[in-house]
């Protein structure tokens, strides 16, 4: 509505209050958004949600001060193209998104819902977490967006910062910082004053408004000290299942949780007749899709027959005991060397020998407080009865050598080139062993597959640890495992702990604890007659497995009749030193830079796009104003739109050119003439226009211009609202509009 000067549109006091509102509500999110450090590690995650978070932001604000209807999906494709430049790029094609980049970033999302399932808060801001976050916050952004518009906005908002403030708490189980809720309450409450605010308030003062946001600032500040402390309720990601192999958990998923646990606790302890350390296995992993290991869904003939295999009787053979003592660790299922026999003595509650894998289980007893002696068999052939063992084994074997159809054909022709000189399968074996532990270059890092974005045990992951050679022992025992079911050689994953390191005595025995750090994983190769044998990929743990060598030197590496074991601590030294940035494989993943290049140019893309359409669309009408006014004149009246002047549809030349006559310092004279023109074409019968009109419609322009405050010009030249669409239909208060 039109009251002190026609000619003019009233300065919008709504409009700055809404521009107000989004930047109180902006503050508040950005404040919210340190709070999920507790969920995420690392500051690079933050750049580039906050990237992702400001290029729906600006482009919501774009098209708000445009005047477009439609603004939540433009601003959300906007946010998806972002998204796609910024994580898969290679699926773009002439920089337009493809099918493939649909596919990519449903990659990267499957991959963040593994990672958030089976890892333990905070996770390492790998590329899939991070476009979670960022996505997220983007589609944050675009409804709070929406909720502004609302008649209760207020209550709406504050509904959507206490979901994205309660999430992290929720996730991680810490309570956040009572600062950061008082801080984004207090900006709630700006909001709420703004949005609740009348004159007739106003005019009574500002005491009222005053006294409730000091209540409610100091019940801000009481709640959290108050109030019980926040427990993880998404029990998935944020609080690490109760057990370290828990019932129904895939143990190869959780390994890796695990393993990146900042302390260090004695899991058991344990003494044996073995004449080394042995590996004490918890579960065995054969079926793979591809993406993962996991046990055993559907058992064959041969893992049911698995605790029944006939040894040759070549073969040097002996029963052996092994007592295991609980200390810290919870778990559905026990330690065992392999093989085990079904003689377990001293276990406490019902627990199950599985045929597959020979190891123990629970459905309802734990191994707290166990202590229990385990029979397994000292299997002890030479290399030359390994070496003579026939490669046909027969069809019962063929679940461990099934393979994805899509495999990289990398691994397989790795696989080829690292035992091309062997012609037998343990020669194989014992080729892509010391291949991994010495010959190729691979080191030990737990940090390095997280932040380059290649954790797991997919194909994928190993094709990409094949290139980058850092990774811990998930990553060694998949790679080695599907590298031998690629030679024709049966193989699964065992999942346990290593050897651990010697403590002392115990009974006349050595006693070896074992800590957490020493949680692991190893391949497990079939021969027949000999049955699974383990062998030791990842370097610097354990020792290389090897069979005696009547020719070689019994104290190599590759040789010998007992391999030693190495102690616990050497896969923690390798840990600190994974952290350290020694090659490009071992830095965090980068994505904030890549994010700055993307967000950078589309910022100023998006908001140039609104000015070049504008130029674009005045360039055209003037030069058709050489053969017809009408577009001059169409041209005046966008141009008093983008500089705040009314116009309405319903609008004729001339009762427009009045009220725009009334504005100071307009061109009267070049108005007059460019009216006349506009008439004499639209009405006349024959018209005989004078000139083409541009040089009034510049004089005009510029007279608008001149008589503009910065704000105004800036605006038309930033955000023409012309380019929204026609002018609506105005109305006028009586006496406002002149008579035409």
């Amino acid at each position: 509505m039109l009251r002190a000067d026609p000619g003019r549109r009233a300065p919008s006091r709504s409009t700055r209050e809404t521009w107000f509102d989004h930047a109180v509500l902006a503050l508040a999110l950005v404040l919210l958004l340190t709070g999920y450090g507790s969920i995420v590690t690392g500051n690079d995650w933050w750049v580039t949600t906050l990237l992702v978070a400001l290029m729906s932001g600006v482009t919501c604000a774009v098209l708000r001060g445009l005047g477009f209807r439609f603004v939540a999906p433009v601003a959300g494709v906007v946010e998806l193209y972002a998204l796609a430049w910024i994580f898969v790029p290679e699926t773009l094609s002439a920089f337009l998104p493809t099918l493939d980049t649909v596919r990519g970033l449903n990659d990267l999302a499957y991959t963040a819902r593994m990672i958030i399932v089976e890892e333990q808060a905070p996770v390492g801001a790998a590329k899939p977490i991070v476009l979670v976050v960022a996505a997220s916050f983007g589609l944050i952004v675009i409804v709070a967006d929406l909720l502004l518009q609302t008649r209760r906005a207020a209550a709406l908002v504050g509904v959507l910062l206490v979901a994205v403030y309660a999430t992290p708490a929720l996730i991680s189980g810490e309570t956040p910082s009572v600062w950061l809720f008082v801080s984004v309450a207090a900006l709630w409450l700006v909001l709420l004053r703004s949005r609740t605010a009348t004159t007739a308030f106003v005019s009574r003062g500002s005491s009222p408004a005053l006294v409730l946001g000091s209540g409610a600032l100091v019940a801000a500040m009481l709640f959290p000290l108050v109030s019980p402390d926040v427990g993880a309720v998404a029990t998935a990601w944020g609080k690490p299942p109760s057990t370290v192999f828990g019932r129904g958990i895939n143990p190869m998923l959780e390994l890796g949780q695990n393993l990146r646990r900042n302390s260090s606790v004695t899991a058991l302890t344990y003494t044996t007749e073995l004449r080394s350390a042995p590996y004490l296995k918890v579960a065995t992993l054969r079926d793979f899709s591809g993406k993962t290991w996991r046990p055993a869904t559907t058992p064959g003939l041969m893992d049911q027959n698995e605790g029944q295999v006939v040894l040759r009787s070549d073969i040097d053979v002996e029963p052996v005991r092994t007592t295991v003592s609980i200390r810290n660790l919870r778990s559905s299922m026990l330690p065992v060397p392999y093989p085990a026999l079904p003689n377990v003595i001293g276990l406490e509650g019902a627990w199950r020998f599985n045929r597959v894998g020979l190891t123990l289980s629970s459905e309802t007893a734990d191994s707290r407080g166990q202590t229990y002696t385990v029979t397994s068999l000292d299997r002890e052939p030479t290399a030359e009865q390994m070496r003579s063992i026939d490669s046909f084994i027969g069809s019962s074997v063929e679940p461990y050598l099934e393979l994805p159809a899509d495999m990289p054909e990398v691994i397989a022709e790795t696989a080829r080139k690292v035992t091309a000189d062997a012609d037998n399968n343990y020669d194989r074996a014992m080729a892509l062993q010391a291949w991994f532990r010495s010959e190729g270059g691979f080191r030990y890092s737990e940090t390095a597959p997280v932040a380059d974005d290649y954790d797991g045990n997919g194909v994928g992951v190993i094709a990409k640890f094949l290139d980058v050679k850092a990774g811990y022992c998930v990553h060694f025992s998949s790679a080695m495992a599907v590298m031998a079911r690629s030679l024709g050689i049966p193989a699964r994953i065992a999942v346990g702990y290593a050897p651990g390191s010697p403590v002392g005595q115990r009974n006349g025995d050595t006693e070896y604890k074992v800590t957490s750090d020493d949680l692991h994983a190893w391949p497990e190769l079939y021969f027949q007659g000999v049955g699974w044998v383990q062998f030791e990929p990842t370097t610097s743990i354990g020792s290389a497995t090897a069979f005696f060598e009547p020719a070689s030197d019994p104290t190599s590496d590759t040789g010998g009749a007992a391999p030693e074991t190495t102690t616990g601590g050497t896969r923690g030294a390798d840990r600190v030193d994974s952290g350290t940035p020694t090659s490009s494989s071992s830095s965090p993943a980068q994505t904030a830079s890549r994010s700055a290049l993307v967000i950078v140019p589309g910022l100023l893309l998006v908001c140039a796009v609104p000015g070049l359409v504008r130029w674009v669309r005045r360039q055209w009408r003037l030069s058709r104003g050489g053969g017809s006014v009408d577009p001059l004149w169409r041209e005046l009246e966008d141009l008093s739109r983008d500089h705040g002047i009314a116009v309405s549809a319903a609008d004729t030349p001339r009762g427009f050119a009045a009220r725009l006559r009334r504005r100071p310092g307009i061109d009267v004279t070049a108005l007059d003439a460019l009216l006349r023109r506009v008439e004499r074409e639209r009405f006349a019968r024959d018209a005989d226009v004078d000139g083409n009109g541009l040089a009034d419609l510049r004089a005009v322009a510029r007279s608008i211009r001149a008589g503009a405050g910065k704000r105004e010009r800036l605006r038309a030249t930033l955000l023409p609202e012309s380019i929204a669409g026609r002018a609506p239909v105005l109305r006028f208060e009586p006496g406002t509009e002149p008579a035409t």
